[in-house]
């Protein structure tokens, strides 16, 4: 799956969940000024679990949820350890 893959599947799965525009979204989109429900957000962990066979560790430093950008390469490095396991 390439980056663009990645990502699109991402801001899919935002929109559809916290009901956001989805041409909004931006790698630099900072999901505090998005005004995302923490009930939408779990659902979005879960999608984002869901779409790319991955476990996403809410409470982990090292997987810090401040943009769109921290969450994209997040879920690519969470590929990436699977792969490697």
């Amino acid at each position: 799956m390439t980056d663009e893959e990645i990502r699109d599947k991402i801001f899919d799965i935002f929109a559809k969940e916290a009901n956001l525009d989805r041409e909004s979204l931006t790698l630099d989109a900072k999901l505090e000024d998005l005004d995302i429900e923490s009930l939408d957000m779990v659902q979005i962990l879960f999608g984002i679990e869901e779409a790319f066979d991955v476990y996403v560790p809410q409470d982990d430093d090292s997987f810090k949820l401040e943009t769109m950008r921290d969450v994209v390469e997040g879920v690519k490095d969470l590929m990436a350890q699977k792969e490697n396991a």
